[in-house]
């Protein structure tokens, strides 16, 4: 008898426990870590030098870090709680520096670390599920303080590069189909300019810098921005349209942002999965340099002391994209994107796009971006015709349209992209491409900085020849203008010959000399 108030005392206290357990654990938080790379080419960028030649070796070197970080071996050891592959955003830098850039051996050498991402290693990013959106420095060719040196310097305001990043938006639309839904400004710079900007376009910012805040006052200008008012918690909040580092009411986010060695020394990562035992959601930005010797090393630190933390705290991780993470922490489970109709209007010459969708959306009208034969890209206006309904305000002439391309997003991210081909699109056919063959001559390859990651070479004698031959398909008939692009080599051939054929038959035949190496050199323009 003396027994039982003993086991019922035991019954009772593991009840209370287990009830107890069961609170703590329904009361925790959850961590959301979006972990990514403010994406450039540090190679050959030199902010004393308009016209800058950028190495793609960082994207095409299969010892440098682009291929390290997409190795499966090294991604898929890196895993959140719940067994999924660290996920990377790739914030892109395009615009600005890059637009004057010398390159010849890509398309558009102001989009281009956005092209070698996608064309070396856009299989990965699709495997991982990793978020490929914009890093933008608001960097301006000028002379601030009239000694006479001209640098790269900071804009001290958004509006001054203001024409530049939305020439950047509507190019990266329209050759790389990529407009930002979540965004990161370069130096963490921010104005209220700037963020009503993304208040009008892209729902999701990451680059709350709290606690910092630099003014630098010597030529060149770089790293300034004001942070010290944001929040300092690693929770999304709504920037004022007054202030853009207070809470407010304006229809975009911000969420704090930390570099990777700054998350590795400063305890950052144990205080927020100790908020997050607390009962506090936690969303962390986690950055670093793609070129940073340490960036790889960095993330499995990361990685490790994640898992440290999550064990001491018994609370659970996501590695998330940005947008995948502002969703999650938003508690949506709405993933689909607008159904989209983009059309063109056509009276005369002059064109109209009419856009509508099957939901509101978060841009203040839908993004449109028209390209000319010109290689000018302009963004176009729109009005309301309806509910979910707009048609663009000025019209285009349709004599000179190549291209149109429209960006939109519901609220909460979800994201739709169409587009309309006036003109056919650029070809490009290199020695790697399928439509490249050698016909007659003895050729090797030599790797190095060229037009993708090599190029072929045939030695001749005095009177002989060797001949390559390169075929392409028109998307459509019309005029082509045929260019050729040669690589820097010793002793070239004196003389080239291009015989222009179309369906077995020779319709023009071109001598030249020797073309300047790294330069296109116009060959003839032909209807096809």
């Amino acid at each position: 008898k003396s027994d039982l108030p003993k086991s019922i005392h035991f019954v009772i206290i593991t009840i209370a426990l287990i009830l107890y357990t069961t609170a703590q654990l329904a009361a925790a938080g959850k961590v959301y870590l979006v972990l990514g790379s403010d994406t450039a080419i540090w190679n050959g960028m030199d902010v004393a030098r308009y016209n800058c030649y950028y190495s793609p070796l960082l994207y095409t070197d299969p010892s440098a870090n682009a291929y390290g970080v997409m190795d499966p071996t090294y991604r898929n050891a890196m895993t959140d709680s719940y067994g999924t592959p660290m996920k990377l955003t790739w914030w892109m830098m395009c615009g600005s520096i890059f637009g004057p850039g010398s390159n010849t051996n890509v398309p558009f050498p102001n989009v281009m670390t956005m092209y070698l991402m996608k064309k070396y290693h856009g299989e990965r990013v699709q495997q991982f599920g990793d978020e490929l959106s914009l890093h933008y420095h608001t960097f301006q060719w000028n002379d601030y303080d009239n000694d006479g040196k001209f640098w790269w310097n900071q804009t001290y305001t958004f509006e001054e590069s203001r024409d530049d990043y939305e020439f950047t938006l509507a190019q990266l639309l329209i050759e790389e189909g990529v407009f930002p839904v979540s965004f990161r400004s370069g130096w963490h710079f921010m104005d209220n300019g700037w963020q009503h900007h993304l208040d009008d376009w892209v729902p999701y910012s990451m680059h709350n810098d709290w606690p910092n805040d630099r003014i630098d006052t010597e030529e060149p200008l770089d790293n300034t921005f004001h942070w010290a008012d944001a929040p300092g918690q690693f929770v999304p909040y709504r920037p004022s349209p007054e202030n853009y580092q207070l809470p407010g009411d304006g229809p975009g986010w911000n969420v704090r942002s930390t570099h990777l060695n700054t998350a590795r020394y400063r305890d950052l990562i144990d205080s927020i999965f100790t908020r997050a035992a607390n009962g506090q959601d936690q969303l962390a930005c986690i950055w670093g340099h793609l070129p940073e010797t340490d960036f790889l090393s960095n993330l499995q630190i990361i990685d490790s002391l994640a898992h440290r933390f999550s064990n001491q705290t018994g609370v659970s991780f996501r590695y998330c994209t940005a947008i995948e993470a502002m969703q999650r922490w938003r508690e949506t489970s709405d993933s689909l994107p607008p159904v989209l109709t983009f059309d063109a209007v056509e009276s005369g010459d002059d064109v109209y796009f009419q856009i509508t969708t099957d939901e509101p959306i978060f841009q203040k009208y839908p993004f449109v971006a028209v390209k000319t034969i010109y290689e000018q890209y302009q963004l176009i206006p729109c009005n309301s015709s309806g509910a979910n309904s707009w048609q663009t305000a000025t019209p285009v002439s349709k004599q000179f349209l190549a291209r149109a391309a429209v960006a939109v997003c519901d609220t909460l991210g979800n994201q739709s992209l169409d587009f309309i081909d006036f003109r056919p699109a650029d070809t490009f056919v290199d020695n790697e491409d399928a439509g490249y063959s050698e016909i007659s001559g003895n050729w090797s390859s030599v790797s190095g900085d060229f037009w993708g990651v090599d190029h072929r070479m045939a030695g001749i004698s005095t009177g002989d020849s060797a001949i390559a031959e390169w075929q392409f398909s028109p998307a459509a008939d019309g005029m082509f203008n045929i260019e050729i692009r040669m690589p820097n080599v010793a002793n070239p051939a004196n003389q080239l010959t291009f015989y222009l054929t179309e369906n077995g038959s020779t319709i023009d035949t071109i001598s030249t000399d020797a073309p300047t190496a790294n330069a296109w050199q116009y060959i003839t323009t032909a209807n096809f």
